[in-house]
């Protein structure tokens, strides 16, 4: 892990996910309004099955295939057996357009550019994502509804190509920001403590570890459900993204591999902007911010890390994607984020510059 350096998110708002609005120029607006200094490339509106992030994070794979009357995604055993070699041979050549996305997630990135293009500014982080190794080797099954983590040689391929894609994403974004995140997110890692899983936490763990140590720029990873908070603060990652409410006892309760998480530089992602309906028509940013600090000082006396130091290597995030809320709803969300973010700031003397 190399942390940040010079950069510092101070409690700025990160997105997960994406939004629900259809039209590029929209989301390209309120990416620009509400995350001026952290854009996010954001995931498009799952309106087909092909526009689902597992959908995305697999185009490329060899056999996949989108079942839409049974709504699943799955892969021809024989076309992944007889073409994998193209992936691994790509992964050699790091031929990163073999991992090249089509569709609405390019056609909102263009749209993005283009709008920081013509403000003619460059903000501090540009932040992009994708399903990760091993909650797509859960998700994904074969033609005998077998999950592909059954078989090693096919979440070897699934490394290859989540590497291919974040070199490929890493790319198009070259330019538009002081630093890029790439952000993976593994939705499924609580599935690993399962008796019937076909990984263990171990092979979750090597699969994330060698993922990576290869990815360019900074690296993060957005977590779900319960998880080994001791093995994931030893990943090489600059930002962990988590659920403040679900995940803040469990992580406290391994306070020397958090210590050390912090003191090397590694940031923070506090999902504390609700992403549920009723969640979020009755959350205020006061209440919010409060819960940003308790968290933030329970952090500090638990690690002995200056409270002031987690401050500065904290970002304000969401308990999950936008895309699945109404356009309306996003839009309170994001405005949510950003009023909580600068009263946390406000609190703790930072600038959000």
């Amino acid at each position: 892990m190399s942390g940040f350096g010079a950069f510092q998110p101070a409690c700025r708002p990160l997105l997960r996910g994406g939004l629900p609005h259809a039209n590029p120029a929209t989301v390209a607006q309120l990416i620009c309004q509400y995350l001026p200094q952290t854009p996010a490339w954001p995931l498009p509106p799952p309106r087909a099955l092909a526009d689902t992030p597992f959908a995305l994070a697999a185009q490329g794979l060899p056999g996949m295939q989108i079942d839409v009357e049974r709504d699943r995604l799955a892969v021809e055993h024989e076309i992944l057996e007889r073409d994998a070699a193209r992936v691994g041979l790509a992964y050699l050549r790091s031929e990163t357009q073999f991992a090249a996305l089509t569709g609405p997630a390019v056609t909102v990135l263009e749209e993005l550019l283009r709008r920081l293009n013509a403000e003619e500014r460059k903000p501090l982080l540009f932040k992009y994502e994708t399903i990760g190794p091993v909650s797509l080797s859960l998700a994904l099954t074969d033609d005998h509804d077998r999950p592909l983590a059954y078989e090693p040689e096919w979440c070897e391929i699934l490394l290859y190509l989540c590497s291919l894609r974040v070199a490929w994403q890493h790319e198009q974004v070259q330019g538009y920001a002081t630093r890029r995140l790439a952000m993976i997110d593994e939705p499924f890692l609580d599935a690993l403590s399962t008796p019937l899983c076909p990984l263990t936490w171990d092979d979750g763990i090597d699969l994330l570890n060698r993922l990576f140590a290869n990815l360019p720029g900074r690296r993060g990873l957005f977590l779900s459900g319960v998880v080994q908070w001791a093995e994931i603060l030893r990943l090489p990652v600059d930002v962990i993204g988590c659920h403040l409410a679900e995940h803040l006892q469990p992580m406290l309760a391994v306070a020397a591999p958090l210590a050390e998480f912090l003191a090397d530089g590694g940031c923070v992602a506090w999902g504390v902007i609700p992403v549920e309906t009723r969640l979020l028509a009755n959350a205020q940013s006061a209440g919010l911010r409060d819960l940003v600090l308790q968290a933030i000082q329970q952090v500090a006396e638990t690690t002995g890390v200056e409270a002031a130091v987690v401050q500065r290597q904290s970002f304000l995030s969401f308990t999950g994607s936008l895309a699945y809320l109404s356009p309306a709803q996003a839009e309170q969300a994001l405005q949510l984020c950003a009023e909580t973010a600068q009263l946390v700031q406000q609190a703790v003397g930072l600038r959000d510059v």
